[in-house]
């Protein structure tokens, strides 16, 4: 893995935290990177550093294809554009060649490397009582949290791919040329890491982070394990035994959020929006998600509209600012999906009564009737569900059939096929790893 980062980026700082006023911002000359050893001297300079794990964290999920990837390579959104590397996607026929799948395969090593170098540089400091033991925890757990995230996308993508834990910051790195991992251990170190960053952040003080957040994360995590004890556990911690899903309007139940402003943006909308939005229009809802809406949702007037081009969706509505600038954020994670996990595991648990409630609060925002589960039909009810509330917010709908073994038959007449469970890694890194083993035989169809 030849993603080499000598140092911690610090430009772009992030303004979404309750916690920037511990240190000037404005005295701090943002350079492009600068050696993490000397970065990293005192309390203030640490928190300064982590700025650069949120930037990466921006810089992995900034590009339309980080959405666009895993909502073409189902049923969920349709092609409508003309860059080719994008329609490899869309019709099941990703390449090693593909440029998009290079870039987001790289920005998300980059990023486990800034969050790798973060804390090797932080666990080296001493000298400042302000850096209590307790305030050094809450750091290290942001930037586990970013790097859990990382190889959370990393290992939906490809499955088994290199796990790398240690700085590479030059081509003597032990780590530069790692072979894969099986998911298994991929899984063990995000949950190792969620479970660290869930127990040491201190809420408040941080740059968006929480330790609730973290906890969500790791139910998620659970659950595609199939752990369904451990997945309903952690969901109804982070939910508690009253909550009530119907006092957030839909989109505001935010756990975590990857936040940009008009300096520091997006293209989201830009790709998303028809022409007459100014927008370039590659990609729109498909008539099957469209069609998965119940009468009277009122989720869909709030997600998609329709132009003389087509559908449009309207999470990403920054219509209005120049492409690059935009501020729609990256839903990561929302408590209506922390409700939706603690259903589809009570039910597979066999406890109905507590599934019906959680999937029934999600159904209840929406202006929806309550559905009864059982051992029948609470595996197409909850999936069905996640569709909808989940849609075009990440590759939730991919995640899902793959995970419950269902992507050959509901993708299979789109030309998904045996050969589509896992990405290829790009060709530059096979080229330049001589460790790592190129996923699939029947590459490129």
């Amino acid at each position: 893995m030849r993603v080499l980062s000598y140092g911690l980026v610090l430009i772009a700082f992030l303004w979404t935290s309750t916690g920037c006023d511990t240190f000037d911002f404005d005295s701090i000359q943002p350079i492009d990177a600068v050696d993490a050893n000397l970065a990293i001297t005192d309390l203030n300079s640490a928190q300064i550093a982590r700025a650069g794990i949120y930037d990466a964290l921006q810089m992995a999920n900034a590009f339309d294809g980080y959405l666009a990837s895993w909502q073409f390579f189902s049923d969920e959104s349709d092609w409508s554009g003309t860059f080719p590397t994008r329609e490899e996607f869309d019709i099941f026929s990703v390449s090693p060649s593909n440029a998009t799948l290079s870039a987001f395969f790289s920005n998300y090593y980059f990023t486990t490397n800034t969050a790798n170098t973060f804390i090797d540089a932080l666990n080296r400091v001493s000298g400042d009582e302000a850096l209590t033991d307790e305030v050094r925890a809450s750091l290290e757990g942001e930037a586990r949290f970013a790097r859990a995230l990382m190889y959370f996308y990393v290992t939906q993508g490809w499955t088994d791919a290199p796990l790398v834990l240690t700085p590479t910051l030059d081509a003597n790195s032990p780590d530069l040329n790692a072979a894969a991992s099986p998911q298994s251990a991929i899984y063990a170190q995000i949950e190792e890491d969620l479970n660290f960053a869930a127990g040491n952040i201190i809420d408040g003080n941080t740059l968006g982070m929480s330790s609730a957040a973290a906890n969500a994360l790791l139910a998620r995590v659970q659950l595609y394990q199939g752990k369904w004890q451990e997945a309903y556990n952690t969901a109804v911690k982070v939910l508690g035994d009253d909550f009530d899903l119907t006092a957030f309007p839909y989109l505001s139940d935010r756990l975590f959020t990857i936040d940009y402003n008009g300096a520091d943006g997006n293209s989201f909308a830009f790709f998303y929006a028809p022409s007459s939005l100014n927008g370039r229009y590659t990609i729109h809802p498909s008539d099957t998600l469209i069609g998965t809406y119940e009468d009277g949702d009122l989720r869909f007037a709030q997600s998609i509209a329709f132009s003389s081009e087509g559908p449009y969706s309207l999470k990403y509505d920054d219509f209005a600012t120049a492409t690059g600038s935009q501020t729609n954020p990256i839903l990561v994670i929302r408590h209506a999906e922390v409700a939706l996990i603690a259903a589809e595991a009570a039910a597979e648990l066999g406890n109905f009564d507590d599934a019906d409630n959680w999937i029934n609060m999600v159904r209840a925002r929406a202006g929806l009737d309550d559905v009864e589960l059982d051992g029948d039909n609470f595996e197409d009810a909850i999936l069905k569900e996640r569709f909808v509330e989940l849609a075009q917010e990440g590759g939730h709908r991919l995640w899902d059939l793959r995970r419950r073994g269902l992507a050959l038959d509901a993708f299979g007449p789109l030309g998904y096929d045996d050969c589509d469970d896992r990405w290829p890694f790009p060709q530059r890194e096979i080229d330049r790893n001589p460790n790592l083993m190129q996923n699939s035989s029947c590459l490129g169809g």
